[in-house]
């Protein structure tokens, strides 16, 4: 179709009024490894998230939209800099100690502050464990959250400072009662009444529901005992605290609120359905998350947008509604906006591009190639075959030429990572199957999707 804004009431996804004087608060919420199924208006009949469906009732859902990267460092450094993370070399989650996202590197924390913004980052970082890596000299005026990548749900006794999963206040080692998530709901609430009359972006990074997969007892009896679906639908109660905060303080109006994953699912409960693979892989389980906008002052509910659409472009975007330009690194994500307002048609991106270390991916339109090790390209049809499983490599050869072409010339602009990752994710050939390993841990094979969902893609006749 021509334009690829599909509307419930209205082919216009923005109201017809003059944009406000006032700038606009943005909050980008991210979810950690939560499965593409897993949520309300995502298609869940077990997980009860009515907080964020109304906001995706309200708002815009992205239906073709992806993280910048299957595995959580990566994906959050390609959101940050709306750069193709390899770009720099962050291709993996970076090990303890003195790898981290490089300094030169531009933020949109650093974008927002140029605009006079007040900037607040609460929860996960996982973009470098060094001092001069900190989110308050990468852009943020508060920090709220861990340095690593995950950590226990409630706080132990023998925490101390210098342990990079330990929770920090800008630099401060901090105690906190009660459940994580709730306590980072509590810190992006406290920072933006400090100061309610400045515009302010907020990145809330939950580490819900990676693992460890820790509830307190009430909200796992709310769960019917699943410890994974409780985490889940904890963050979305917290969520509808912080909306609620913002509409009782006249905030919500002018608030724009983006909510997406940092990857897909991977514990043995999250469901990717009807995707194939999992976090770690370039399937597209790994990458094709829930992803929304949401900004009543200007946009309008029941939309469905299905162009192709990164967490690159979340950075861009909400850079130029703040009333930004130029940025001192040029970016690959794309302001959606004049795609969604139907100012311009088509799709943000004509080709999207992902790899980590052993495994490549390129889409174009409705074709999408996997190069991994050891294996022969894999060429899938995703606008008719999302479940990728009806590999036509060999029916197609002349476009998996053009696909890999595509691939080879995108990786002269790369450098080489800066740091390797063990070989956790790697494709192993064992009985004619393809399967994912995790140290001594055997994934399913293709085609089994998320472990938590009894729905398996069925392969076509």
């Amino acid at each position: 179709m021509n334009k690829k804004l599909l509307s419930i009431a209205s082919s216009l996804i923005f109201s017809v009024v003059a944009a406000t004087a006032e700038k606009p608060n943005v909050i980008v919420i991210m979810a950690d490894d939560l499965g593409y199924k897993d949520l309300g208006f995502q298609g869940s009949e077990v997980v009860k998230t009515p907080h964020l469906d109304k906001l995706a009732k309200n708002g815009v859902i992205f239906t073709d939209g992806h993280a910048a990267a299957s595995v959580c460092s990566p994906s959050r450094a390609g959101f940050i800099t709306g750069r193709y993370q390899q770009r720099f070399g962050h291709e993996a989650n970076c090990p303890r100690g003195k790898q981290g996202m490089v300094t030169s590197e531009y933020t949109i924390g650093q974008a927002f502050q140029s605009l006079g913004y007040k900037t607040y980052m609460i929860g996960k970082w996982h973009l470098g464990n060094l001092d001069e890596m900190y989110p308050t000299k990468r852009g943020f005026d508060e920090f709220y959250g861990l340095r690593e990548g995950s950590r226990s749900f409630f706080y132990g006794k023998k925490e101390k400072y210098g342990n990079w999963h330990s929770m920090e206040h800008n630099g401060e080692h901090v105690k906190f009662e009660g459940h994580l998530t709730d306590r980072m709901t509590d810190a992006a609430i406290e920072m933006v009444e400090a100061d309610k009359k400045a515009p302010f972006f907020m990145f809330l990074s939950y580490t819900a529901p990676h693992t460890p997969l820790q509830v307190t007892p009430e909200d796992k009896a709310k769960a019917n005992g699943n410890a994974y679906h409780a985490l889940i639908q904890n963050m979305d109660d917290n969520i509808g605290r912080l909306v609620a905060y913002l509409e009782k303080n006249k905030l919500r109006q002018n608030t724009v609120i983006w909510f997406v994953s940092d990857n897909g699912g991977t514990c043995g409960a999250a469901s990717n359905y009807p995707l194939n693979g999992k976090k770690g892989v370039e399937f597209e389980g790994g990458h094709r998350v829930p992803f929304i906008v949401n900004w009543p002052a200007q946009i309008k509910g029941g939309q469905k947008f299905d162009g192709l659409t990164s967490a690159m472009d979340i950075f861009p975007t909400s850079f130029k509604l703040a009333g930004g330009s130029k940025t001192p690194n040029p970016l690959d994500g794309v302001d959606v906006m004049p795609y969604l307002t139907g100012e311009k048609s088509g799709s943000p991106h004509d080709v999207l591009y992902w790899r980590k270390l052993e495994q490549a991916a390129v889409r174009k339109g409705k074709w999408k190639l996997i190069r991994a090790e050891g294996l022969d390209p894999m060429l899938y049809k995703v606008g008719e075959d999302l479940s990728e499983l009806n590999d036509v490599a060999k029916s197609n050869p002349e476009k998996v030429q053009e696909l890999l072409k595509l691939v080879a010339t995108w990786e002269t602009g790369l450098v080489e990572p800066l740091w390797q990752e063990g070989q956790g994710w790697v494709a192993v050939r064992k009985d004619g199957n393809i399967k994912w390993r995790d140290a001594d841990k055997v994934y399913p094979t293709l085609g089994e999707v998320g472990k938590g969902s009894k729905e398996k893609p069925k392969k076509k006749p």
